[in-house]
């Protein structure tokens, strides 16, 4: 047998199946483009005749006040916003969606010096309120239609600036005296407020944590009813890195009666210090004293059974900045003896 393996037998080809889509489905493709363009032209049809109609729209104009004095007060609140029913064109009310209305801008002071009070007529307030509008538009209504309230001149007092919280300070530093600028504010209200109030707080702090010395604005919290020309104020916050300073220290008795000594046991103890790094050099042992007071209970002619066993350790005399401190022992034992 002879095998011919340089002429195998060729194998039929694979047709691959086509993929040209049908007649058909290119037919419903074609109708469905087609639906799709009649829809697209019949809804800008439709959008194009509705911004030619007449609507009736509600428009909400921001009204601001300028220069009104923090010490003249305002009987009635002054509207925010004026409420304009109108009516204009679809294309109209479009624009003033998107670019917005601007606001009504009204100067109490500048105008009538707030004498008795202050008002906007109804026609001044038309107006203003038509200047903002296309020539197109038909106002039906205005509400409020004018602006009136009477005034009154508020009391005055002078208040210091107090500290309301303060960020959270890392682990390992510490907070020197905080200083305000202004230290105080003048501020403007009725008699009775004002007999409640005596200081202003701070708002919240941007800041979360502390490391390093801050300065910032803050806002000052006005209660209601209350009103400063001074919003903000600048604070500034020494934040430093914490050390510890060591000193042992001999324990005196404050209040020891004539004839008696009281002997400590033991009679020195530690004092360990936390304190600013900048403060470090500053202290010294002569700054510092330790003390126990002598107990009440000993005297002459009292059991001296009742008297207490130990005696607190105090701190006695330091410099006024020193918060942070622990003494060792805290608590001692004591001999009384009786002078001869």
């Amino acid at each position: 047998m002879r095998l011919d393996l340089k002429n195998p037998t060729p194998s039929k080809p694979i047709v691959a199946k086509s993929l040209k889509p049908s007649p058909r489905r290119r037919r419903r493709s074609r109708e469905f483009l087609t639906f799709l363009v009649f829809v697209l032209l019949s809804a800008t049809f439709w959008f194009v005749q509705s911004l030619q109609r007449r609507f009736t729209y509600t428009l909400r104009i921001p009204v601001t006040y300028d220069s009104i004095p923090p010490e003249v007060g305002l009987q009635s609140k002054l509207p925010e916003f004026i409420e304009v029913s109108l009516e204009d064109e679809g294309g109209r009310f479009l624009e003033y969606s998107m670019r917005g209305i601007a606001p009504i801008r009204l100067h109490p002071q500048r105008d009538q010096q707030l004498i008795g009070g202050f008002s906007i007529s109804a026609s001044a307030l038309s107006a203003e309120v038509r200047s903002r509008l296309s020539s197109s538009a038909r106002i039906i209504s205005v509400s409020p239609s004018a602006i009136s309230a009477s005034a009154y001149r508020r009391q005055r007092k002078v208040l210091p600036i107090t500290l309301g919280s303060l960020p959270q300070i890392a682990t390992g530093y510490a907070v020197g005296e905080i200083e305000f600028t202004p230290a105080e504010v003048t501020v403007f209200a009725s008699g009775r407020t004002l007999d409640t109030l005596t200081s202003l707080r701070t708002e919240p702090f941007a800041e979360e944590t502390l490391t390093t010395t801050t300065t910032t604005k803050v806002r000052i919290h006005l209660p209601e009813g209350v009103y400063s020309s001074t919003t903000m104020v600048q604070v500034h916050i020494p934040v430093e890195q914490l050390t510890e300073q060591t000193f042992t220290l001999p324990v005196e008795v404050t209040g020891l009666p004539e004839g008696f000594i009281l002997q400590p046991l033991p009679s020195s103890a530690t004092i360990q210090l936390t304190l600013p790094r900048s403060r470090y050099k500053e202290i010294q042992p002569e700054d510092l004293t330790l003390a126990v007071a002598y107990p009440t209970l000993v005297s002459s002619g009292e059991a001296k059974s009742d008297a207490p066993r130990q005696l607190p350790i105090q701190l006695i005399k330091k410099p006024d900045w020193l918060k942070n401190y622990r003494i060792t022992p805290d608590h001692v034992q004591y001999v009384i003896e009786e002078r001869k």
